[in-house]
């Protein structure tokens, strides 16, 4: 009889799990067709109806550490955008840093814009003497440290924060302000890439314009919390009311709760019609499922339930639960439901794509499939580094994440046992 109740027990279990996991696939797909529809309606759409005369003023700083192949093209774009008033203020972790090189020309060469340099810290023990050197740590976020001298000398209320991979076009500050209404706090844009030569930036526009425009702009169609800081503007008195910079700085996902500040003092937060186009001119699969691992490390410590949850968003991982669970409840052959299951997600990511994209993908069908099943697993490796390795390497240091999104910084001797990524 003991044996039956356990029996019984477990059957009504596992048709509950059967069940759930039926139900988590019926609404991920109803997501798939929200953002789809979304994208259609929201995106991709100029900014209208903005008098020139009445726009305000907006603050730019650009966190900026190193250079690559493309950062002189991509800086320059917010030298010429075409705004009637903004600061751009450059934020540099350090005096030797040959970001400087470029900077400074480019300065000289647009002297009618508003900006301003500011350099972190002396490369030498004297100190060389800089009105914009020594800039203060406010937090374990290097990121916030490296740009809080700018933000302190900003002279707008809207305060955006740019990226040094981000390449601008004209209306890039038209359409944030264009979004930023009395009743919003945050506005920022939705990653994507612009097109460069080789496979590993095939594997970035088929994710960006596909899974990850999947769940970022399905979650901003619904209202849940989901910021970049990669290309995003604020209101500088809802940061001050916060706790300013100096409170954003304990975090190394600081967008997220800049986010989360707004929300708290009943503002929304709004995602643009036009996108951060990244232009990053060093990138490689290897750099690509790094920095997928790296975003996984903070959405799980940021938010723990999505230990259990974040692999039941990928394709396969989600796939092959279903196919169990149909097997389970209804004896359907379960390599035949995973197959048509990934083929419905594969159709989907496409037109996904093909709307983010907004006009023909540089690439063909056949690139597009071996980079999204390339894609696919790559997103299986991230997730199992992201369980098994707590650490994260910038480039002036090595944290650790800890669960609620705090960090704390640790001896690079401590943090080679495990893998590192690196923030960018």
């Amino acid at each position: 009889m003991a044996l039956m109740a356990m029996d019984d027990a477990l059957a009504i279990f596992l048709t509950v799990l059967a069940v759930i996991v039926l139900v988590l696939d019926f609404i991920l797909l109803c997501l798939h067709f929200l953002s789809i529809i979304y994208c259609r309606i929201h995106c991709n759409r100029k900014p209208v109806g903005l008098v020139r005369e009445e726009l305000p003023g907006v603050s730019i700083l650009k966190p900026l550490v190193g250079v690559d192949p493309n950062f002189a093209e991509n800086l320059e774009t917010f030298f010429t955008l075409d705004y009637p008033k903004y600061e751009l203020l450059l934020c540099v972790h350090e005096e030797c840093d040959p970001a400087i090189s470029i900077i400074k020309p480019l300065m000289e060469k647009y002297p009618n814009v508003d900006s301003q340099l500011f350099i972190g810290e002396s490369c030498d023990e004297a100190g060389t003497h800089h009105e914009h050197i020594g800039g203060e740590r406010v937090g374990i976020n290097p990121k916030v440290n490296n740009m809080n001298q700018g933000y302190k000398c900003s002279k707008y209320d809207l305060i955006m924060v740019s990226d040094a991979g981000c390449h601008a076009n004209n209306d890039t500050l038209y359409d944030l302000v264009s979004h930023m209404t009395e009743t919003v706090g945050v506005v920022h844009q939705m990653p994507y890439v612009l097109p460069r030569k080789g496979f590993a930036s095939i594997v970035e526009m088929v994710y960006f314009g596909g899974a990850h425009a999947r769940m970022y702009l399905g979650a901003n169609a619904i209202g849940i919390n989901c910021v970049t800081g990669m290309s995003s503007m604020m209101r500088k008195s809802i940061l001050e009311d916060a706790g300013g910079m100096s409170e954003l700085g304990k975090y190394i996902a600081e967008d997220y709760f800049m986010g989360k500040a707004c929300w708290d003092r009943g503002f929304t937060v709004k995602v643009t019609s036009l996108f951060a186009m990244q232009n990053s001119g060093t990138y490689s699969l290897k750099r690509f499922k790094s920095r997928m691992a790296r975003w996984c490390k903070l959405r799980l410590a940021t938010v723990p339930p999505l230990v259990i949850f974040e692999p039941l968003t990928e394709c396969l991982a989600l796939g092959a639960c279903t196919a169990w669970a149909v097997y389970f409840l209804f004896h359907v052959h379960p390599l035949v439901f995973f197959l048509c299951h990934s083929l419905v997600w594969f159709i989907l990511d496409y037109i996904q794509l093909l709307g983010v994209q907004n006009g023909p993908l540089p690439f063909n069908k056949f690139e597009y499939t071996v980079a999204w099943i390339t894609r696919e697993v790559l997103a299986i490796l991230a997730f199992i580094e992201a369980l098994f390795d707590p650490n994260i390497k910038w480039r002036t240091g090595t944290f650790r994440l800890k669960w609620g999104g705090q960090v704390m910084e640790v001896k690079d001797e401590d943090a080679s046992k495990g893998c590192r990524c690196y923030l960018v």
